[in-house]
């Protein structure tokens, strides 16, 4: 049978694409763009693309959950990998392309939802893309990367090494809808949590503080870029770092699927978000 015709997908490598990954396809054709879940350190996305499915099923978003493996990505989070600075995003772009090739689905825009590590990978990957980053929530994020153009990337946005001496687009990335997502219990300063003096200096010294600082920070580079924040906050009740705490008490799935669907209306309404 065509794979194209088949809901539940699983390409691998060795049938093409970069990245191995798990993609359901809705039997009905749908306006809305597919959802690219990210995974954390653990690379659970198996988990994970189990935890969106059954509300795409009822929704008919097509989900694209790809695993960046250890050997060949240790650093993903920043987006390099063994083949360079941004190779982690190249990677990407190619799986994207092999969806659509393969399974026909529509990648030239996507929306993200990143889990810890994946809410890293997936800001910064928007950094370099924003123009195929319709919208996306930022789950957890360890730390972040600000639109400091002093500071080398990832702490910053300086073009170096590190991003193959790409540029950030600044503005394309503040127009890019955003929802952060924190649970109200995770202020835990646990091992898989990046520390340092300068980093708690500049960030706060856990993922709740950070996300609001960082969150802050956005809002006055756009004032002071003369755009909209399209930046958004929220708890997720009851939840301290772990992805099932998150899903469950927090309610994680239906909190990104109805920030996707209320800014897909106020685009179609030519209405701004109100961030929180």
């Amino acid at each position: 049978m065509d794979a194209a015709r088949l809901p539940l997908t699983t390409r691998t490598p060795e049938q093409g694409p970069p990245l191995s990954y798990r993609a359901f396809v809705p039997g009905r054709s749908s306006a809305q763009p597919p959802l690219v879940i990210v995974h954390g350190n653990s690379r659970r996305a198996a988990r994970q693309f189990r935890a969106f499915l059954p509300s795409a099923i009822v929704r008919d978003i097509a989900l694209i959950a790809p695993t960046f493996p250890m050997e060949r990505f240790p650093a993903y989070q920043s987006l390099a990998g063994q083949h360079g600075a941004l190779a982690a995003r190249n990677a990407l772009l190619g799986t994207l392309e092999d969806a659509s090739r393969h399974l026909s689905v529509a990648t030239d825009v996507v929306d993200m939802v990143g889990y810890s590590g994946g809410a890293q990978f997936a800001h910064r990957f928007a950094m370099f893309e924003p123009g195929r980053v319709g919208r996306m929530v930022l789950a957890a994020a360890g730390w972040y990367t600000y639109l400091d153009p002093l500071r080398d990337f990832p702490h910053g946005i300086r073009p170096g090494e590190r991003t193959g001496g790409a540029a950030v687009e600044i503005d394309g990335f503040l127009r890019t809808p955003i929802h952060v997502l924190v649970g109200e219990r995770d202020v835990d300063r646990e091992r898989g949590l990046r520390t340092g003096a300068a980093l708690d200096r500049r960030q706060g010294p856990n993922r709740l503080t950070r996300a609001l600082r960082w969150m802050d920070h956005m809002e006055d580079t756009a004032q002071a870029r003369h755009l909209p924040s399209r930046v958004s906050f929220d708890l997720l009740v009851d939840s301290g770092h772990g992805f099932d705490e998150a899903v469950g008490r927090g309610q994680l799935v239906e909190r990104t699927l109805e920030f996707l669907r209320r800014t897909r209306a106020n685009d179609r309404v030519g209405m701004p978000d109100t961030p929180a």
